[in-house]
């Protein structure tokens, strides 16, 4: 009996301290519940092969894990269930495994026990050994706990796709009915099994790195698996082929879990290997072969030339880093992207540098690509990179128009230099004004002014020889932007080298509408020269256009240059222009004309200007002028301009227009134009953020009434092209700074001023200006009116007075009889503000229906037989 109850107490022990952990470490992961998230359920599997029991037996719990510090009080009301399953892994973010086929083990709360959560079983689960063995849990708990903003419960890699989990904030997934998609992953918990008794044989290691059947793995990989539960060591085999150990063959690695190759392998090789463990005597058996493939050879670096790099020697030498294992390089090159039609992958042995035996073009782009070799492997994929070879110097003529360019780039055998902190040149569409196709262009830098240098290809000049540059110019925003730009001619691509000025535009500002320049020039010493463009403009302008740039003999008589009318008014304009580098030894000749035909002679003339005689108003006229030499002429050069309008007769302020102040503004408004206005007094309006951009102004004046308050505005007349005022009120002529100012209080962009506390009698002087930013807008006529409600009654009572017109009953409910309604035509019906409420045309009775009417105080404004209106103000009850 004695014998007996010493062999139950030996079985109850062995079944009490029998357990297998699977995993080790310290990654923090979402299984077997999230921590992070309020609700979670997670399936994880854990194949027989790494479970590894000696039998099939019962679990009576599990140990989960997490650091002893850890917080779960927000996530520990768990529900466990274990099952079988033959499934290796998950195939899908759906592949759930139905809850018929898992038995539940556990339902409470948990706690954090110096890091360790235990799960004891009120029913062993009976585990059959045959399949694997799946945990599924779900934590249902609202909240959820920080724990540094991570989760909490510590995982191990174990293979591809054996953990389904799914985790929310909000939504509670019900393994009972159909769950939402999960995610899947490698991780799954650290986990011991309680009851179950390790084989006394140690189970395969998982693998983890590299990945079954990877490819592009390096040539010195480290090789990771997980610990094995009970294992002292493993032994790696590693081969060429199926089964091989002609690399490592049974290597005894000791009791690590990862291996990294101490000899480099072959490239564009396939690898075979196995991992087994073993605990003293006794190893794992039938472990799964993996293979993996290693990378191809690497492409070799090039050093030189530079990437794009152009000005290139026609017989250049391509120069590259060596690759490790590499035995050869291969080099292709072409005239076009991909193109072998100079070398076609020609194979130079294991050299580092290739210097091209025989020269190639000028002018022109290779592209080429260098790769690397040996017995296993080929490099693939290599960039291809390009050159462009020098530019000998070219002949005149000579044209540049950048339209045989990929924008931004510049064109071949061009160069640019950034000489300072700005961008540099590049080439843009404006797709606009006179630069609709590719120009040159600079583009501002907020903070840093330009100092970039465009430079052509190099011209052959000969000493005494006059040449001819001409281009056109113009920039963006006008004469909000002004641009900057000067241009000069040296024997090198460098802007130290330009040391022959041209010219210089300090101040562009004609915008899109290009301006043509002409410089003649005669270089002292015979050679390859370049012209160079040199942007300056200040930081945050906007851009900078050059175009149509054209080298080429100067001609024998050089015409006149830079040829402007400027300034025009009405009735006068002066012509003016520059004479050419060899001044014309007999004058010029100049003709203006109304009739656009070039001319066959014209009117002697010595100097580089003329005041046209008297011009007839608003009119287009077209004038030309050209050089005369000894025995011959020159081109004509024109230009063409349009006189102003006539002014209008208060265009200064000593003949200003009188404003009669009224009630409202359309009680005493009249019409007034700023066709043909100038702006002689240089007048600004202070309301503005730039005061000039105004353009000509027209003058009136008013009386402050006896209110001290006046109310002064603009509007649009019909038929008018005017559509945005500026208005300033002044004390009298002379003055420079306003009392008021506006430009856009009125209706749309109109103007609109309202004084108060002025002196009774004073007069004001009224400045009316169309708004022009960098010339813009156009002139036309407006309504104008000075006005004050105080106005209103003293008005309507004067015209009772002077007319003897009653409105009666006033007040009124309904009806308003107007008496000696026979001199009456028309009935305009006004709210006090002078807004048009009814137009009453026809007056069949000297009584008018107005009963639709809200209660207030109305105009009435009679349009007499004679031609002349009475206003009177009636108030409705």
């Amino acid at each position: 009996m004695r014998k007996f109850l010493l062999s139950c107490m030996v079985a109850l022990s062995i079944g009490a301290t029998a357990q297998i952990t699977l995993g080790t470490g310290t990654t923090k992961g979402p299984a077997p519940v999230s921590t992070y998230y309020e609700y979670s359920y997670v399936q994880q599997i854990f194949p027989k092969s790494e479970i590894n029991a000696d039998a099939a037996g019962n679990i009576t719990g599990l140990k989960f894990y997490l650091s002893s510090t850890a917080t779960i009080t927000n996530s520990s009301e768990w529900v466990v269930y274990l099952g079988h399953t033959a499934k290796p892994n998950f195939t899908s973010v759906s592949d759930w495994i139905p809850l018929s086929g898992l038995t539940k083990v556990f339902e409470g709360t948990v706690t954090n026990n110096g890091g360790v959560v235990e799960i004891g079983f009120v029913s062993p689960f009976p585990y059959n050994n045959a399949d694997n063995l799946v945990i599924a849990a779900e934590e249902n708990k609202p909240g959820y706990n920080s724990n540094g903003s991570a989760e909490a419960m510590y995982v191990y890699a174990g293979s591809s796709n054996n953990t389904l989990y799914f985790r929310d904030d909000t939504v509670n997934p019900d393994p009972t009915v159909t769950l939402p998609d999960g995610a899947r992953t490698a991780s799954k918990s650290i986990v011991t099994f309680l009851g179950l008794t390790p084989s006394a044989i140690p189970a395969c290691p998982t693998v983890t790195a590299p990945t079954a059947t990877a490819t592009g793995v390096a040539v010195s990989p480290t090789i990771t698996w997980n610990a094995v539960n009970g294992a002292t060591g493993y032994r790696i085999s590693m081969g060429t082929t199926p089964g091989g150990t002609n690399i490592l063959n049974n290597q005894d690695l000791g009791n690590v879990t990862t291996y990294a190759l101490t000899t480099s392998l072959q490239y564009s090789t396939q690898y075979y290997y196995t991992i087994t463990a073993y605990n003293g005597g006794v190893s794992s058996m039938g472990c799964t072969e993996n293979s993996f493939t290693t990378r191809v050879i690497p492409c070799p670096t090039v050093t030189a030339p530079a990437t794009s790099a152009s000005g290139v020697s026609t017989t250049p030498t391509i120069t590259w880093d060596a690759v490790t294992a590499a035995t050869g390089y291969k080099l292709s090159v072409g005239t076009t992207t991909g193109g072998t039609d100079v070398l076609n992958n020609q194979d130079l042995g294991n050299i580092t540098s290739y210097t091209f035996p025989t020269a190639l073009n000028t002018a022109t782009t290779y592209f080429y690509t260098v790769n690397s070799y040996n017995a296993t492997s080929n490099s693939a994929s290599c960039s291809e990179r390009s050159f462009a070879t020098v530019c000998a110097g070219t002949n005149i003529p000579y044209t540049q128009d950048f339209e045989s360019v990929t924008t931004p780039n510049i064109p071949m055998c061009t160069s640019r230099e950034n000489a300072g902190t700005g961008n540099n040149w590049t080439t843009y569409t404006p797709g606009t004004g006179s630069f609709n196709t590719k120009a040159l262009n600079y583009t501002y830098h907020s903070t840093n002014a330009a100092n970039a240098w465009f430079f052509t290809q190099g011209l052959n000049l000969t000493a005494g020889t006059t040449y001819r540059l001409s281009f056109i110019y113009g920039n963006a925003s006008g004469a909000s932007f002004p641009e900057k730009l000067k241009v000069a001619y040296g024997t090198t691509t460098e802007s130290s080298s330009m040391n022959n000025a041209l010219i210089d535009f300090s101040n562009i500002t004609n915008g899109t509408t290009a301006n043509t320049a002409v410089i003649d020039f005669t270089p002292t010493a015979s050679g390859v020269y370049y012209i160079g463009f040199n942007a300056y403009s200040i930081a945050n302008m906007n851009r900078l256009y050059v175009d149509d740039i054209k080298v080429d003999l100067a001609p024998a008589c050089s015409e006149p240059l830079s040829f402007v009318a400027t300034p025009v008014t009405s009735t006068s304009a002066t012509i003016a222009w520059v004479a050419p580098s060899v001044a014309p030894a007999n004058g010029y000749e100049y003709v203006f004309s109304t009739t656009n035909t070039t001319p066959t002679s014209g009117t002697p003339i010595t100097g580089t200007s003329v005041n046209l005689p008297p011009l007839t108003p608003n009119t287009t006229y077209y004038a030309w002028v050209r050089s005369m030499c000894t025995g011959i002429q020159s081109v004509w050069s024109s230009v063409s301009f349009t006189t102003l309008p006539t002014p209008p007769s208060n265009d200064e302020c000593s003949n200003v227009v009188t404003l009669t102040p009224g009630g409202t503004f359309v009680q005493n408004a009249i019409v007034g134009t700023t066709i043909g206005a100038t702006n002689s007094g240089g007048h600004t309006a202070s309301c503005l953020n730039t005061p000039a951009n105004v353009g000509g102004n027209v003058w009136y004046k008013v009386v402050v009434p006896a209110s001290g308050s006046l109310t002064i505005e603009t509007d649009t007349n019909t038929g008018t092209t005017l559509t945005d005022t500026v208005v300033s009120v002044f004390a009298d002529c002379t003055g420079t700074t306003s009392i008021a100012c506006d430009d856009d209080s009125g209706t749309g962009s109109f103007s609109k001023i309202s004084l108060t506390s002025q002196t009774p009698g004073t007069v004001l002087y009224i400045s009316v200006s169309r708004y022009s930013n960098a010339g813009g807008g156009t002139d036309g006529s407006f309504m104008i009116s000075a006005y004050d409600a105080s106005l209103i009654l003293a008005t309507s009572e004067i015209s009772r007075k002077e007319n003897g017109i009653k409105a009666y009953p006033n007040p009124f409910v309904d009806e308003v009889t107007i008496s000696d309604i026979a001199n009456v035509n028309k009935v305009l019906v006004n709210d006090i503000s002078g807004k048009l409420i009814k137009t009453i045309n026809t007056l069949e009775s000297a009584t008018l229906r107005l009963g639709g009417l809200k209660s207030g105080a109305y105009l009435l404004t009679l349009e007499m037989k004679d031609g002349t209106t009475q206003t009177i103000k009636v108030l409705k009850k």
